[in-house]
């Protein structure tokens, strides 16, 4: 009988894109709540039962990057919700990560109450964040480029952070706009750069075989290159998204087409993606979740050392 080799092991010092430098036309605010919603936030997370390392994560803070103008209570639901999303995404091996979003329920309930659109829209989003997870977690090799772009999209949950936009905002976006091909371009290529972002990031942690698909292994393979080769140019691709939100936003501003009904809500909406995309990429370097405590280091210098596994 013939043993399979064992799968050979070693760490690369390799040097992350400079997703910063990529995303400094988008400003970077945040919520003057943001310390008492973290401490209230991290209490109740610990009151309901779901232990994880909740004040190296820095999830309040990561709300409060990307919803500074939302009001106390606005903000604690936008930290609770991303605190589950990041929860059901550490736990999605275990079968029952679709209910931990029930802990919220009674709340989505009110403002799905004020407005059904709305609630409908993120329902929608939340079935497809689900689906799409169980469906990259069931590929037993990697996907092609293009397949996993369109499923990380719905896979990270970024699109639901959006819909929050307008709950944080106060806004009443028409639903004829929220469809129209500019806004949803916009959000499209929001969730690209940020998915990629993290997907960058998250490499310092380690790839290997059993890894789940992540842009850095689908590029591995697409482009049939190093690892090296392949952060390089998922680095390249999240700065040619930025530039591609940008164009789509002036597009936007030029915009004469009345079922876009650019107004005060839909300004402020694209807006809202604009906190969102520099909430997220900062956040990346501030939490413990991806780079340990050495988020200023790798912010500054961008070297990390990973364990690779061929």
């Amino acid at each position: 009988m013939s043993l399979s080799p064992a799968p050979c092991s070693h760490t690369v010092s390799v040097q992350l894109p400079d997703l910063i430098s990529s995303c400094t036309a988008f400003e970077l605010r945040a919520n003057r709540h943001c310390r008492s919603v973290s401490q209230a936030s991290e209490t109740w997370l610990r009151d309901v039962g779901l232990r994880l390392e909740w004040r190296g994560i820095k999830v309040g803070l990561w709300a409060a990057l990307c919803y500074p103008g939302a009001d106390l209570t606005q903000l604690r639901l936008t930290a609770d919700f991303l605190s589950l999303l990041v929860f059901s995404q550490e736990h999605d091996d275990c079968g029952d990560e679709n209910k931990v979003f029930d802990l919220i329920s009674d709340r989505l309930s009110r403002v799905a109450y004020k407005s059904p659109a709305w609630y409908m829209r993120f329902h929608r989003s939340m079935r497809a964040y689900h689906d799409a997870r169980q469906r990259l977690l069931d590929y037993t090799c990697i996907p092609d480029l293009e397949t996993y772009i369109e499923l990380r999209r719905d896979a990270s949950g970024f699109r639901m952070m959006f819909h929050l936009i307008e709950y944080a905002g106060g806004l009443n976006v028409p639903e004829r706009a929220s469809s129209h091909p500019i806004l949803k371009q916009l959000a499209d290529q929001a969730c690209n750069i940020m998915a990629w972002s993290e997907d960058t990031v998250s490499c310092a942690k380690g790839v290997t075989a059993s890894s789940r698909p992540n842009l850095v292994t689908v590029l591995m393979k697409e482009r049939k290159c190093s690892f090296g080769s392949a952060l390089a140019y998922a680095g390249t691709l999240v700065k040619q998204s930025a530039e591609a939100f940008l164009a789509s936003e002036r597009e936007f501003a030029a915009s004469v087409d009345p079922a876009m009904n650019v107004n005060d809500d839909t300004r402020r909406y694209v807006r809202g993606l604009r906190d969102c995309i520099a909430g997220t990429v900062n956040w990346l370097y501030e939490t413990e979740r991806y780079l340990g405590t050495k988020g200023n280091e790798v912010r500054a210098f961008g070297w990390v050392f990973v364990p690779v596994s061929d």
